[in-house]
């Protein structure tokens, strides 16, 4: 841990900007074991699915505890309205869907950030600030430099409109959805699709050649090596699908007649 005295694990910006591609997992379970599992594992980061998981706010500030015992970074994937009560919570990252314009990107990132950078309101009394023990300067400071807004480019619109997205000052990242991408452009769950794989492909090379760092889902571990190779640095994985297949796995093989 970077600061074992700050609730926020403020690391993620720092690491977007850098070279190395990093191993994520969508953890969409409300479950702080699966959270903590994950940090053992010594993968980078996990995105707690508050879009389509049913976590609620007290789960969701569990795992994030889980995720500050284990040492790894805890995005949280929320939607607009919810900004400021993750952020409050100790999330070191939002990260948000369906973003289709710069204007949608500007409104984020001011959500996200404290004044004079945007418009966050301010209680140090939160989680984030350590209850009161840390609030003040150094916790706004802390904040507006140290968690990252990531955003979802996810629909035939959001490509169209992608250069003017990442240009968005206060964006660290963004992530393209295959699977809603590949309902938007009329080829609905073929993720694999060349279109929906040329919109992709585009707008990584689009957010490498602004400096903002190109997420996209992995389905596997070959789909990681294929998508690092392209440039992409932030690589989640589906931490139910991978728990599907080693399931399927091992009742396969119990069930094999031997």
């Amino acid at each position: 841990m970077k600061d074992p005295m700050n609730v926020i694990d403020t690391r993620l910006p720092e690491l977007l900007r850098g070279s190395r591609p990093l191993l994520g997992m969508f953890v969409g379970i409300p479950a702080p074991a699966l959270v903590e599992m994950c940090g053992h594992a010594g993968v980078d980061f996990v995105i707690i699915d508050n879009e389509h998981g049913p976590a609620g706010i007290e789960s969701t500030e569990h795992m994030l505890r889980a995720a500050r015992g284990a040492g790894i970074i805890p995005v949280v994937r929320t939607l607009e309205p919810d900004i400021l009560r993750m952020l409050d919570i100790g999330a070191s990252a939002i990260q948000v869907p369906q973003v289709n314009t710069a204007e949608q990107a500007r409104r984020i990132v001011a959500a996200a950030k404290y004044p004079p950078v945007g418009s966050r309101g301010a209680a140090f009394s939160t989680r984030a600030a350590g209850y009161g023990f840390f609030g003040g300067d150094q916790h706004v400071k802390a904040s507006n430099e140290g968690t990252s807004v990531i955003v979802m480019a996810e629909t035939r619109m959001a490509i169209e409109n992608i250069d003017e997205i990442v240009a968005v000052p206060g964006v660290d990242a963004v992530f393209f959805g295959p699977n809603d991408l590949s309902f938007s452009l009329g080829h609905p769950g073929q993720m694999q699709h060349p279109e929906v794989v040329a919109a992709i492909e585009h707008g990584v090379a689009r957010a490498l050649a602004a400096g903002i760092a190109p997420g996209v889902l992995a389905p596997s571990v070959a789909d990681f090596h294929r998508l690092r190779k392209l440039g992409v640095r932030y690589i989640p994985m589906v931490i139910s699908g991978l728990i599907g297949n080693a399931l399927r796995a091992a009742v396969a093989g119990a069930l094999e007649p031997t």
